[in-house]
């Protein structure tokens, strides 16, 4: 579940800040979608590495449903951030796989855009959030209809 609500919102993200990004307003629309969609698998991806080293370090795959701690979220924030960093920093210089436009606000420190270190620090905790709310209304709907319980014997 965290890496399909991860997909879905960084899909989402990823089109929104395309005007950040050089040579991506004049690109052929399918081009561009093709391109944010390829950069959604990296992001879901991430978000699902992130997630497992929070658990690994908390001893619980099912953070996310029970009260978190600063430990968790640090874990799981630090872990994006970090990959973020890193793949930013080299795509924009060395590996040129990107370029930003002038619109993208810079961290002059590391020449990386606050954009996309913006976008995991909001929206991982944004996917915790709905998979947490998803999951309650599962298991409540179950509740309401024993019925469905019987399926998964």
């Amino acid at each position: 579940m965290i890496w399909g609500v991860s997909f879905f919102l960084h899909f989402f993200w990823e089109m929104v800040q395309v005007p950040f990004f050089a040579d991506m307003t004049g690109a052929p629309h399918w081009d561009v979608v093709w391109l944010c969609t390829r950069a959604t698998f990296g992001d879901a991806n991430i978000a699902i590495g992130a997630y497992a080293i929070a658990a690994l370090i908390c001893r619980d795959w099912f953070w996310a449903m029970s009260g978190w701690s600063r430990m968790n979220l640090s874990a799981y924030l630090a872990a994006g951030l970090m990959v973020t960093i890193i793949l930013e920093y080299w795509a924009t210089g060395e590996g040129q796989r990107w370029g930003y436009s002038e619109l993208m606000p810079i961290f002059s420190w590391t020449g990386t855009g606050i954009l996309p270190l913006a976008q995991w620090v909001f929206l991982p905790l944004v996917a915790v959030v709905v998979v947490k709310w998803m999951i309650l209304g599962w298991l409540a709907l179950r509740e309401m209809n024993p019925h469905l319980s019987e399926c998964n014997k």
